[in-house]
């Protein structure tokens, strides 16, 4: 029993300790929990965590693990689209910000916390209608911005941009 109770504290102190520092007083109240939302569009998203604050706001916060210390716009989009799927879920308020925790991928790298102000539900609807218009043939993709992301593109063997 008291091992459990150790390996509980270690975990609660793990868990505190990887915080960004303008969520130290907050609570948290959801991780690595399932948010469903059907309208405007349908919308499931995985949180990594979330928290609230002192004053009853919830802030969402994405981890990820990659050699590039910086927030990517998939980030932000993710994090956004789940912001959309907790309030409509939940019918909760969530903050219009989020933080991005990048880790290196060594092992005794540290996470650096990211805050990143989130798009607006009526640009997740539109990417999410966008991405629904190139899957089925009605539009067709765009060129990424970042020729990184044309390496795993789906499309690529459609695109011109790249020679194969």
């Amino acid at each position: 029993m008291a091992r459990w109770r150790s390996i509980e504290t270690h975990a609660a102190r793990a868990e505190r300790a990887s915080r960004p520092a303008a969520l130290r007083d907050a609570e948290l109240v959801y991780m690595e929990r399932l948010f469903r939302v059907s309208t405007p569009v349908g919308l499931v998203a995985k949180l990594d965590r979330a928290y609230r604050m002192p004053s009853g706001v919830i802030v969402l916060v994405e981890f990820k693990t990659r050699w590039s210390n910086q927030p990517c716009l998939s980030d932000v989009i993710q994090l956004s689209a789940q912001r959309m799927a907790v309030m409509g879920q939940t019918g909760q308020s969530v903050a219009s910000y989020g933080y991005v925790l990048v880790k290196a991928p060594a092992p005794r790298a540290l996470p650096t916390a990211h805050r990143v102000k989130l798009i607006t539900d009526e640009q997740v609807v539109a990417l999410v209608r966008r991405r629904e218009d190139v899957l089925a043939g009605r539009v067709l993709p765009r060129w990424s911005y970042s020729q990184k992301a044309c390496l795993t593109c789906a499309f690529r063997a459609q695109c011109d941009r790249i020679p194969l």
